[in-house]
């Protein structure tokens, strides 16, 4: 993901996932828990799960850096035994570079640990093989090639958006209002596919909330009436492959954990897995979390202000002998 997108606050971000929610995954009454524990990290309660799945932005990193704790809590994890998987809606980058990012921030995580949105972009389309050509939100160096058929990136060429077949959402970097509206006028004299990459609404960039491409997805489907399809989370196929990975785990023993209510706590409680909310760093830092938790109707089954809250990553250095 990269900074150089629009953004949102706090309260347009909420009143866009609270206005949008009746088109999200729907969650049984039951399956909410009744209540919160409050809890100082995710240590305290590592011993009930066999199966830790993290969400990335907003739990392990904050823009381009880790989250204070994060690094030791994982490899703490890690050395007891527990299973982990990391799955991000970052549909604009490879699983190499993501990789590449985890460990330069120091996580010991490879291709076994993550699973992307990205990756099911393609069998998304594979729905539509009437569709031979796509206009894509995404920007020029994205790696078309990986998707089958004729993908073309939008830009200021109005006559594209008319002449393909339907729509991926796949990175909001550089989008435009005006492409924004190209987007829709064509969808409004011709409805077509869209399919969303990023249902993302919003990410925590560090010190700002970044647009992404699943507010673009809403925006378009309120003036044109084309419901938008989604990979990712809040959506069933990231917990399925998580789930078909570790085909050996009790469902009651996998713990989603998130900083988002109507992305990660939503997914996990839909897929009938416990859920923890973090939020130092993440969606909800400094916010009323009971207030949102009231709003949405939502709430996990645990919340910490941070995975590692308390924990140092900081290496002891060896004493200098004499």
């Amino acid at each position: 993901m990269s900074i150089n997108r629009p953004r949102l606050n706090f309260a347009q971000a909420i009143d866009a996932y609270l206005h949008y929610a009746p088109r999200l995954p729907q969650v049984q009454d039951d399956a909410v828990p009744e209540k919160t524990d409050y809890i100082d990290n995710l240590l305290s309660v590592a011993d009930q799960f066999d199966l830790i799945v993290f969400d990335a932005f907003g739990v392990l990193n904050s823009g381009p850096t880790a989250i204070p704790g994060a690094v030791k809590t994982v490899a703490t994890l890690q050395d007891m035994g527990k299973k982990i998987a990391v799955v991000t809606n970052d549909a604009s980058s490879s699983a190499e570079a993501i990789l590449a990012r985890h460990r330069k921030r120091g996580f010991d995580f490879d291709n076994s640990n993550l699973i992307s949105s990205q990756q099911f972009v393609a069998p998304l389309m594979a729905e539509h093989p009437e569709i031979a050509r796509w206009g894509a939100m995404a920007p020029v160096h994205w790696p078309f090639h990986i998707l089958p058929g004729q993908v073309e990136p939008l830009g200021a060429d109005r006559d594209l958006y008319d002449r393909v077949g339907g729509f991926l959402l796949i990175d909001s970097e550089n989008w435009s209002d005006e492409q924004q509206n190209m987007l829709q006028d064509s969808l409004a004299a011709n409805p077509r596919p869209i399919l969303v990459g990023n249902p993302d609404i919003c990410a925590p960039m560090g010190d700002f909330l970044s647009v992404e491409s699943g507010y673009f997805a809403h925006l378009a489907a309120d003036a044109c009436g084309v419901m938008p399809k989604c990979v990712g989370k809040p959506y069933h196929h990231v917990f399925e492959e998580v789930l078909r990975r570790h085909p050996g785990v009790d469902r009651q023993r996998v713990l989603m954990v998130g900083d988002t209510v109507h992305t990660d706590v939503l997914g996990g409680l839909a897929s009938g897995i416990k859920t923890l909310l973090v939020h130092q760093g993440g969606f909800l830092d400094g916010q009323d979390i009971e207030g949102v938790f009231a709003r949405s109707g939502l709430r996990p089954h645990f919340c910490a202000r941070a995975i590692g809250h308390g924990i140092s990553d900081d290496v002891a250095e060896p004493a200098c002998c004499a």
